[in-house]
């Protein structure tokens, strides 16, 4: 609290103030804030690191553009996540896991903000149920909604 007052006085502001700044300047950025992101910021001796899922590949790179302007920051470190890279993540998981062996092509895999949904018809409950646990294993992974339905016509396991 006492090198907050002394950083103050001597033009400099505390590692709070500039975090509070990059977070005012992410919700000013309307097609980040129209998407509502899940955005933690933690700055440490001017290094701001950002964590959490935004909806795209150009709102993570924007968002990393937008951190760096802020007074005080000088470095950032972006470690968001995007759901398009989420989804292909499960993807891959599905398709090389072994308990799963899930064809990605017939499997709907969408993500938002990190919750992943799975749609599709499988052959048995134990694909069904292990394809949410694989799927739950994914980074950026914050939760699965499984939709997917057991059928004896189930296409999409391997053959």
């Amino acid at each position: 609290m006492i090198f907050d007052k002394l950083r103050r006085r001597n033009g400099h502001r505390s590692d709070a103030e500039v975090a509070a700044e990059i977070h005012k300047v992410l919700r000013g950025y309307g097609p980040l804030y129209a998407t509502a992101p899940l955005i933690q910021v933690e700055l440490a001796d001017g290094i701001a690191t950002l964590r959490g899922v935004v909806r795209g590949v150009a709102l993570r790179h924007a968002a990393g553009r937008l951190a760096a302007t802020v007074a005080g920051v000088e470095s950032v470190h972006n470690e968001l996540l995007d759901d398009p890279a989420i989804e292909r993540a499960v993807a891959q998981a599905l398709a090389t896991h072994p308990r799963a062996q899930l064809l990605t092509d017939v499997v709907c895999i969408k993500s938002y903000h990190g919750e992943v949904t799975l749609t599709s018809q499988v052959s048995s409950q134990t694909q069904q149920m292990a394809a949410e646990a694989v799927a739950r294993g994914v980074p950026g992974v914050s939760e699965v909604v499984n939709v997917l339905v057991v059928s004896s016509e189930g296409n999409g396991h391997l053959r």
